[in-house]
This record gives structure tokens, sequence and C-alpha cells, in this order.
């Protein structure tokens, strides 16, 4: 294969996506290892082998996710400035079923490993798949502004699938909980980049929240949904009973988004709004890795 077409495979997996969500996984993992509650699993396998295979894993899958609803949005992206040079629209991978085959092999072949570690682990991620690549892309995306928020179950899956790789566990309340952030975390997100590209989405035609109302009440439900990131990460400090640093350093981050939420709120503008969109992703990582160093 040439270096061109392989350079196009990795855009279509969506690299910088991918990382984020394994990352989350990888943090979910890590706390499942520190609180103490990891075990081998059935082949074999020690903890600290079945984090990396996970990991290792998950890569693949998210990848293989990605692939799958670039082909769902084909259409969509070509309608978009934003992503009309991706590999699909742009005709770099044609036809473009071979975009579809090979995220279904990746996916399949993620499904697998996950499957070699325990059974839970595989289930978590087919749930995030199908949450990401059925009910989000495939069915509710150009139909309802709910989208997003029925999507983002999917973007929580990885830290239950990596719990699940460690502990042998189906459930456990402080990786959902960690889950739970990322759910939360994912809509404001979301829609914050949509503010950014409203007419992108309005040309085609997807109902993003901020291209159904006024750009106010956009913004106010962006801050307002962020607003429930410090409560869940109280909540989960109590359930999870975690060593002391981990609250002076939860209480700064969440005292910086209700700031910049509440900023939102009572001066709604781009401005306002771009600058808590910024500020989510690093509120997040920051959190997630504090949760795993103080479990």
């Amino acid at each position: 294969m040439e270096l061109k077409s392989l350079a196009a495979y990795l855009e279509l997996s969506k690299p910088r996506v991918a990382s984020l969500l394994v990352f989350a996984g990888l943090m979910g993992g890590l706390t499942g290892l520190r609180k103490g509650l990891a075990v081998s699993q059935p082949l074999g396998f020690n903890p600290i082998q079945s984090l990396v295979i996970a990991t290792l894993a998950l890569t693949v899958g998210i990848f293989g996710a990605n692939a799958i609803t670039c082909y769902i949005d084909r259409d969509i992206d070509a309608a978009m400035e934003r992503t009309r040079h991706r590999p699909l629209p742009s005709g770099r991978i044609s036809p473009p079923e071979k975009a579809l085959y090979y995220g279904l092999a990746l996916s399949l072949g993620s499904l697998a490993i996950l499957a070699a570690i325990n059974l839970y682990s595989a289930l978590w991620f087919t749930f995030g798949l199908l949450d990401s690549t059925l009910i989000y892309n495939f069915l509710t995306k150009r139909k309802t502004a709910w989208n997003i928020v029925l999507g983002s179950p999917a973007g929580g899956a990885p830290i239950m699938v990596s719990w699940s790789a460690v502990t042998g566990q189906p459930f456990h309340l402080v990786p959902f909980l960690m889950a739970a952030l990322v759910v939360l975390w994912t809509p404001a997100h979301i829609w914050s980049l949509a503010i950014k590209y409203s007419e992108d989405y309005r040309r085609a035609r997807v109902p993003m929240l901020p291209t159904l109302v006024d750009f106010k009440t956009a913004a106010r439900c962006i801050a307002s949904t962020t607003l429930l990131l410090p409560v869940f990460s109280t909540i989960l400090g109590l359930i999870g009973e975690f060593k002391p640093p981990y609250y002076p350093i939860t209480y700064a981050l969440n005292a910086a988004i209700i700031a910049l939420s509440l900023n939102l709120i009572v001066r709604p503008s781009k401005r306002n709004s771009w600058i808590l969109f910024k500020f989510t992703s690093p509120y997040l990582a920051v959190l997630l890795i504090t949760i795993a160093l103080f479990a």
C-alpha cells in the first residue's frame, strides 16, 4: 500500500479523537489497579498485561469505529467546509465501501482481543461501538437535537472496558461515575464546537442544538450542562474514598469551570463559549489523571 494511502486510512481513523477515548480508558484501568481490585484473568493474563492488551485493543477498535462513522457520514462531511477534505469526500479512499470494510475489520479484531481477556470487556466495547455507530451516527444524528446526548455514552464506554479488563468485574460504581463524567462532558464539548461551525451544520442539515435555537439559549444550555461536572466529580470522590490530594485538585478544577460556566450564562458570547470549550478538555484530562493517581 502506498504511503499516501496509508496516511488516508490513518486520517480516516481520527487518531486525535481516538487518543482522548483511549486515554479515558487507560485511566479507568489504572484506577482499578490503584483501588486494589485487580485480578488475573481466565487465560492467565495478569492485571498489567490485561491493561496493556485492553489499551491496544481499544486503540484499534476506536480506530475502526471512527472509520465506520466516516462511512456513514460521508455525505455530511462532503457538505461541510470543516470536513470536506477528509479521505472519503475528497476521494482519497474510493470506493467508500473500503472504509466500511476497514472499520469493521478493526472493530471485530478489537472485540476478539477483548473477549480473550474477559467477556465483560468485550460486552462494554460492543455497547460503545453500537451506541457510536448505530444510535448516534446512523439513527439520530440527522433526526434530532438529542443526537449527541444519545451518543455520549459511547465516550464513557472505554473506561468500563478497561476497568473490567483489569478487575474482571462487569460493573462498579467508581468507573460508572467516571464514565458519567465523560457522558456529561460530551454534549457541552460538541455543542461548543457546533456554535463555531453552526453554518456548516445547517448546510449539512444536521440538527445540532446551536442550529435550532438562538445563540444565547445554546450558550446557556452548554454552561448548565458543564455545571453538572463538579457535582459528579464531588460525588465520585466521596463514593470512591480517594486519597486527600484528590480534593484540592478537584476543587480547583471545579472552581475554574464553574466560573467559566457562570460567565457564559451571564455574558453569553461566542468568545466566552470558546473559552469554556478550550478549558473542558484539560479539565477532563487532569480530573481523570487525579482519579487514577489518588484512587
